[in-house]
């Protein structure tokens, strides 16, 4: 086989490798999110540490929140407005502080944090009027279900909402990021998804065990040294 074709070829091999390998990951987090059988009402102080489908009692503090561009810009909500598409759709996404019920006094930072809530429809709802005012509105307590782990929410854009938390002194550096409004997924949408992965992952081994036969037969045809089982080898049925 050509040299150059053989590295193209590795190299293609390689990019469907690192992509099965994403798509089986989201595939066994989306399984396991699946398969929670209930919602896992919690407390304040349990949320550090748990992972899944979650529900839990607080005050979601608004007039900190802070929209992240996906370049990694922030903003605080109030003083500037999302970026929108042709469409009215943006990629801008919402992060607010989530502290306890009673420490929900507007322009007081509050005494502790729990989580950091990423809300991706938040400047889609009847909120978006108000940030369209440029009028950032005001903390309440809320019950909020989402998501903890398995890949929810944008990790990204997250840590650039944590580093301007913690410039304004407010400490979100470890607590959980919960996607709001995320839940578990249709069973047959994470299995279609990991077979997937594993089928692009399998997919890649044949080929790497395809192209080592080729190159072991090229190699005993060139040397003279072909016996008749490894002819009837090398050009079994499996390989043509």
């Amino acid at each position: 086989m050509n040299r150059r074709v053989t590295v193209f070829i590795s190299i293609l091999l390689l990019g469907v490798v690192a992509m099965s390998v994403v798509v089986l990951r989201a595939g066994i987090s989306e399984l396991r999110l699946a398969t929670q059988t209930k919602r896992k009402d919690l407390v304040l102080d349990q949320l550090q540490g748990n992972s899944g489908f979650v529900a839990v009692v607080g005050c979601m503090r608004h007039d900190l929140a802070v929209g992240v561009r996906p370049s990694g810009q922030v903003y605080k909500l109030g003083e500037a407005a999302p970026e929108l598409d042709e469409n009215g759709k943006t990629e801008d996404r919402v992060f607010t502080p989530l502290a306890a019920q009673e420490d929900c006094n507007e322009g007081t930072p509050p005494v502790r944090t729990y989580a950091l809530v990423e809300n991706d429809d938040a400047l889609g709802n009847t909120i978006s009027g108000v940030y369209a005012q440029k009028v950032a509105p005001p903390p309440v307590p809320a019950v909020v279900t989402g998501v903890i782990g398995f890949g929810a929410g944008h990790a990204a854009q997250a840590a650039a909402a944590r580093a301007d938390f913690a410039r304004r002194g407010v400490i979100v550096d470890v607590q959980p990021l919960l996607a709001k409004g995320r839940g578990p997924g249709p069973l047959w949408v994470a299995i279609v998804t990991l077979l997937a992965g594993a089928h692009g992952l399998l997919f890649c081994l044949f080929s790497v065990a395809w192209m080592v036969r080729r190159h072991r037969r090229a190699k005993a045809s060139l040397t003279g040294h072909v016996t008749e089982a490894e002819e009837s080898f090398f050009t079994s049925e499996t390989l043509e």
